[in-house]
């Protein structure tokens, strides 16, 4: 221990069934109430009386998602002087947006925190945000949930490593798609988390040019300490400038038995700059740029259920997005432009000194550095330190454009149309001291360097008749995949392609209807949605070489190429997604004044040719695995004056069938337990409020043994369930200054996170209680 922390500081100076009917009755309760309501234009006639009457506020029209262009909720009033808060509610499309309300209330620590609620969502991985990837309905790697920051795509190969690198101190919302949506980009199968960053506007009061904030916290668990401060200004209508920094720093984590994980401090820096331009009514152009700093000593396989079994390593992260938006809207029906073009990199270097890692860097006692102390003259056998170095670039073009050819009232037509071009490269090395021993170029087969480009357009007609809405889509795909470095070398020397070309169609069709008519403030709608998805394989396997490859003899007896490159013998995952549920709003629940919007959701999802599957049987290459998922999902939001309640629920369940020896059927083990969260507060007073959260999850089945073949089958276990509590409270004492106080875990819960590959993930942090103080200029 004291060799690894030296080494360390050397390196940092020189570099449940129950709850399920419980929401589900409490929604379709309410969805079967008939309570007497007047006219639309009555009932806003009245609302506008008696708010001049009293002169209080109208709710403001919650902010529409990339997705619901045209779905927003309706202005309504109400008798009371709190705007109706954004519920995040998507009432026809599987979508679920975290509100910057959310997120202030709740200051989680990282992205992940702050998306557990979110029906459908659970995380693996952790409890290292740099270990962390998201799961959604099952679908657990970094390349079947697509990441956007500020609209530029963000991919991350790298085995047993998470690749989601953002603070949420820098964030405005959190959308979080399920399933594959037609503009969200191909590859996500389970979905897609879309972050977008804050503007000067969030933070400016009326009138004011000029502001700052700063914050400061403390979380008792691991005596983290968090920074932020905060620089915004508009001196001119038409400048908008917006620059965060945040720094946070924490010891290893308590659990909930009061013991240390071991290597999970965290020591990071970022940085947003946003600078937006108006220069007239119709155009606005945004500049973003997020920068992201990591390091510190942590575990190689930082989503593993055996901490240390793959050793340690001193990690730098260094991750960086920058973004131009314009946005384009004229007094014409058919220009609503969008533009954004972007580039970003992650760059990964994982350090080992001897002894860190069995798997990188075993030890060796007979030596010294890289001199072989029997005999210093032998050169051919101490390594010294190795070094893994991951670089990942990637520029992207997202255009799109929605016209409005006709709004009747009765009948209605629009049309989203797009073009996405996306470049990726990934670039890896791992190195020796002793150049004598080291790859030559640092090149490692198994880890194969790479670029990805795709090109895709997209069209998405809308028609509204009456109440009758019909959402047919089109989405086509042009790839290519290329292998790089080492292993061109490795191709030629088969005669192999080192290039891969493919296009993928994929269709859509989303029907609604409503009960009400569209001017009504009261909503329900019954809708059904299908769509279509598909996964590219990673270059990781096109172009692998070694162990992890499939098409060596092992897996393939007559069919295994001579490289062992397995190459165009894999085929695009694909998947079909069919969904149907119904949502009710209310501005007016049973003639109140209680604001009511939920909506329950079915799904049936199922994916071909699993890429895992790729073998052989009788002499011919095989791709025949499949998964199965059906599941339920249940979200809802209720407020009255200044009471607010949010619950949710999911529940996944499916099998598969993969294999590459022999197709075996299992359980979906991807499948994280089944989840209800509910989420309570109130404003006490215009300094006050409070709110608390109650989070359960059910037991899973998980992979404890075997390999998955007839000869050695799975053998399962079951994840343990749990229970967790939060509660935070704010008091704001002055315009100026604002105290914050967050439990998480109030009941010092013991328990395990998921792990990848349906494994018993690390243990969760125990007890913490977070103290923020801001003040603002």
């Amino acid at each position: 221990m004291l060799a690894s922390l030296e080494y360390y500081w050397q390196f940092t100076k020189t570099k449940n069934i129950p709850t399920m009917w419980l929401c589900g009755l409490v929604v379709l309760a309410t969805l079967l109430i008939t309570s007497p309501h007047v006219s639309a234009a009555e009932d806003a006639a009245q609302d506008e009386s008696e708010n001049k009457a009293v002169n209080t506020l109208s709710p403001a029209v919650p902010q529409q998602t990339e997705t619901d262009k045209l779905e927003t909720l309706p202005e309504v009033s109400v008798k009371d002087k709190r705007v109706i808060e954004n519920s995040g509610i998507n009432r026809t499309l599987p979508i679920t947006t975290i509100t910057s309300d959310q997120l202030q209330r709740s200051q989680p620590s990282n992205i992940f925190d702050a998306v557990r609620s979110a029906p459908g969502v659970s995380i693996n991985g952790g409890p290292r945000p740099s270990g962390m990837s998201f799961n959604i309905r099952g679908y657990e790697d970094n390349e079947d949930v697509l990441v956007k920051v500020d609209g530029v795509p963000k991919g991350f190969e790298k085995y047993r490593m998470g690749g989601t690198f953002i603070e949420p101190e820098l964030l405005k919302s959190i959308e979080i798609q399920r399933g594959p949506q037609i503009a969200s980009g191909s590859g996500s199968l389970g979905g897609t988390v879309i972050a977008n960053t804050k503007d000067a506007e969030d933070f400016l009061k009326p009138g004011q040019k000029y502001g700052a904030k700063v914050k400061f916290g403390y979380g008792n668990n691991s005596d983290e300490y968090s920074r932020s401060y905060l620089l915004y200004a508009r001196p001119d209508e038409r400048v908008d400038i917006l620059y965060n920094y945040s720094n946070r720093t924490a010891n290893n984590i308590t659990l909930g038995d009061n013991s240390k994980l071991a290597n999970s401090a965290i020591q990071s820096v970022s940085h947003l700059l946003k600078f937006s331009l108006f220069p007239t009514e119709d155009l606005q152009l945004v500049t973003s740029i997020v920068k992201f700093e990591d390091s510190g000593l942590q575990q190689y396989d930082v989503n593993s259920a055996t901490p240390g079994f793959f050793g340690k390593t001193i990690r730098s992260v260094d991750d960086f997005t920058w973004s131009e938006t314009v946005k384009y809207n004229p007094d014409h029906p058919w220009v609503n432009l969008k533009a954004i073009v972007g580039a970003g990199h992650s760059d990964v270097e994982d350090f080992f000194p001897p002894g860190f890692s069995d798997v990188v860097n075993r030890a060796q006692p007979d030596c010294n550095g890289i001199i072989y102390i029997p005999d210093p003259s032998n050169t051919g056998i101490c390594r010294g330190n190795a070094t893994d170095t991951f670089n990942f670039k990637t520029r992207t073009v997202d255009i799109s454009n929605e016209a409005i050819f006709a709004e009747k009232g009765f009948f209605n037509v629009s049309l989203l149309t797009g073009y996405q071009y996306n470049f990726s490269h990934r670039d890896v090395t791992r190195v020796f001291d002793n150049a004598v021993i080291s790859p030559v170029g640092g090149f490692n087969p198994a880890v194969p360097p790479g670029t990805k480009t795709f090109h895709a357009i997209y069209i998405q007609p809308k028609f509204e008749i009456g109440q009758v809405s019909i959402i047919p889509g089109y989405r086509q795909d042009r790839y290519k995949v290329e292998a790089d470095g080492g292993t061109l070398a490795l191709l030629r020397r088969f005669g192999q392609e080192s290039k891969i070309e493919f296009k993928k169609e994929t269709w859509s069709l989303g029907l609604a209807y409503d009960f009400f008519d569209r001017k009504n403030p009261e909503k329900l709608t019954l809708y059904s949605n299908y769509g279509q998805g598909f996964r590219p394989p990673l270059i990781d396997e096109y172009f692998t070489q070694g162990p992890f490859g499939f098409c060596r003899s092992a897996f393939m007896p007559t069919q295994g190429r001579p490289s062992e490159i397995c190459g165009d013998y894999y085929k695009p995952q694909l998947s079909e997604s069919t969904e149907a549920g119904v949502s009710y709003q209310t501005p007016h629940l049973l003639g109140t004044d209680v604001f009511f919007t939920g909506k329950l959701n079915f799904f049936h999802i199922n994916t071909s040719r699993l890429l895992s599957s790729l073998g052989e049987d009788n002499g011919r290459v095989t791709q025949d695995g499949w998964e199965r998922r059906n599941g339920v999902e249940i979200e809802s939001f209720v407020q009255y004056k200044s009471l607010y309640a949010r619950a949710g629920y999911s529940r996944i369940t499916g099998e598969q069938v993969t294999g590459h020896l022999d197709l075996i059927n299992t359980p979906l083990f991807t499948a994280p337990g089944n989840t209800f969260n509910l989420n309570v507060g109130a404003e006490l007073s215009k300094s006050v409020d409070i709110n608390l959260t109650y989070r359960r999850v059910s037991e899973r089945d998980i992979i404890v043994g075997g390999s998955g073949t007839l000869l050695n089958p799975y053998r399962f276990g079951i994840q343990d369930g749990y229970e967790l509590w939060n509660a935070g409270v704010r008091w704001k004492s002055s315009e100026q200054l604002t105290f914050r106080l967050i439990g998480e875990n109030l009941k010092n819960e013991f328990y395990n996170l998921n792990g990848s590959f349906g494994s018993l993930g690390l243990p969760a942090p125990g007890r913490n209680v977070k103290f923020l103080v801001e003040l603002t200029y």
